[in-house]
Parts: structure tokens; sequence; C-alpha cells
């Protein structure tokens, strides 16, 4: 009960209302994230063939005594499409972002219900959270290519030889798997951005990421189940990485100054 009540009351909290006054005014921009995503998905499927040839020539991702096999005459074309929708949904991430470190600066007196305009300064923070998410992006995109998808991959093989099969895998599940672990790998190296954007956005408190930090340990496991092929292992070295990231983004609101 007691629990109940604090989740109440947090739900009822200052923030949390302007949290919903930044739902409505995302609302507003479903328009211009929907292009960014036809964008992406646009121009993403003439490059996914490209991409496609590049990850078959890939002999490191492809273990010993393996083979890969079409089974469908459509099946790289639909391969196209989902590679094309994941970049299609990187735009918008990056999208959101972007607004999200712009309007940071609106929650500093969150007893106030309407948002004033835009803060000084605020398209430079827009730019800054913009690079350093593709900074990020790209440290995880190094983790899982260097470490999570060749991993992965054996130990898939082995497991499969250990039964005594033989290994031959789909292209779209074989792809598919490597894209999820890359853009899974992507999207939660971006946690110590988006959790230094709530504190020093005044959008939350730091007491309240350390009260609720076990509920936040469990949505990133549910997270990295979404994001991560469905398989335990998986779950883990995604999720794992969350879990850390968040906990170096605390250290470092303590270890960075405000600006006042």
């Amino acid at each position: 009960m007691p629990e109940r009540f604090e989740i109440e009351e947090l739900m009822d909290s200052p923030r949390m209302r302007l949290f919903r006054r930044f739902g409505a005014h995302l609302r507003t921009r479903v328009r211009v994230l929907a292009v960014l995503f036809i964008f992406g998905f646009i121009i993403g499927y003439p490059l996914a063939g490209g991409a496609i040839d590049w990850l078959i020539n890939q002999s490191t991702l492809i273990p010993e005594d393996t083979a890969i096999i079409v089974l469908q005459p459509l099946e790289l074309v639909l391969l196209r499409l989902q590679m094309a929708g994941y970049l299609g949904i990187t735009l918008v991430v990056m999208a959101l972002i972007w607004d999200a470190a712009r309007l940071a600066g609106r929650s500093k007196r969150p007893e106030n219900m309407e948002l004033p305009p835009l803060p000084e300064g605020a398209l430079f923070r827009g730019l800054i959270a913009l690079t350093i998410s593709l900074g990020l992006a790209v440290v995880g995109l190094i983790y899982a290519w260097e470490i999570l998808i060749p991993f992965l991959l054996e130990y898939l093989q082995q497991d499969a030889a250990a039964a005594g099969l033989e290994a031959t895998w789909h292209l779209q599940a074989w792809i598919g798997f490597i894209l999820s672990l890359g853009l899974g790998s992507a999207l939660a190296f971006q946690v110590p951005l988006i959790v230094l954007i709530l504190l020093r956005g005044n959008l939350v408190e730091r007491i309240m990421l350390t009260r609720y930090r076990r509920h936040l340990w469990f949505t990133s496991i549910v997270v990295g189940a979404m994001l991560s092929p469905p398989d335990p292992l998986s779950l883990a070295l995604i999720a794992a990485p969350m879990i850390v990231l968040f906990e170096v983004a605390l250290v470092l609101d303590v270890i960075i100054p405000r600006r006042q």
C-alpha cells in the first residue's frame, strides 16, 4: 500500500504533469516525425541493397560450416524494407533527442504548468545533444560489431554443432538478427545522454532516480527484451550495458559541474 501511494504521488507531481505537457507538445510534432520516418525509409531502401551485399561478404559474421540460404523469392525485398524501416526509426529517435535537449530548459519552474518560450542557447544545446547521441550510437555499434555479434553468432553455431545439427541460416533471419543487435546496442548506449538530459533539464530529481533504481533496472530489462533477438543471452548483453550506463550517468551528474 505505501508503494502504491508513492506511485500515485509521483504521477500527480508537478514534474510528471510537466511531462504530460511535453507529451502534448510532441503530439504536435507527429507530422514532422512521420516525414522524417518516410524520408529515412525512402533513402534507406536503395542503401539496404549495398548493405546486404557488404554483410554477406563479411566472413567474420559467418562461422565455419555455416550456410546462408534464401527460402522465399521476395526475401531480399522484405529485408530491404526492414532495413529501410530501421533507418526511419533511427531518424525519429534522433529528432526526439534533439527536441528533448532543446526543451529541457523550460522546466526550471516545474510548478508552472504553462510551457514558456525556448530558453536561451536551446539550439546550441540541441546540437550538442545530437552530436553526443551520434557518438554514443557509434560506440554502441562498435560494441555490437566487435563483441556482441561475433560472440553470439559463434555461440549459436557451436550450440547447434554440439547437438549434431548442420548450421543452415535463413538470410532474412541472419541479417535481421545482426540488425536487431546493432540497433539495440545503438539505442541502449543513449541511456547516459537521456538520463543527463532529464537531470540537467530539471525534469526529474536525482533522488527520484535513485529511489526508483530497481524499477529502472527492470525497465532496462524489458526494453532490452524489446530491442534484442528472442534469446536470454542477447537480452543480458543488451540490458547489462543499459544498467551500467545508467549508473555511469549518475556518476557523471556528480562529476560534471552544473551551469548556474
